[in-house]
């Protein structure tokens, strides 16, 4: 279950623009969190020619593999500490 605090924000580069891209967790029940990740980026330079929908597509893939290990860790370190 989450507990305090429930969002986490981060700010750098991506490519050649500035970006900034968060999270935020909420409890679904007892034992489940629901999280969400958001993610802004200011396109400068060559990411402003790369059309949208590839962009776009891009991020996605790159957001649900950090969200996946995202889960794996939280997953790993919630059987560690039942096992113990």
């Amino acid at each position: 279950m989450v507990e305090a605090p429930r969002s986490v924000a981060f700010a750098g580069p991506m490519g050649t623009s500035a970006a900034r891209w968060g999270m935020e967790l909420e409890p679904a029940d007892d034992r489940q969190t629901g999280a969400m990740m958001w993610i802004e980026v200011d396109l400068a330079g060559i990411m402003r020619a790369i059309p949208g929908r590839i962009l776009k597509g891009r991020i996605q893939r790159v957001s649900d593999l950090e969200m996946a290990a995202i889960k794996a860790a939280v997953e790993s370190a919630a059987r560690a500490g039942a096992e113990s």
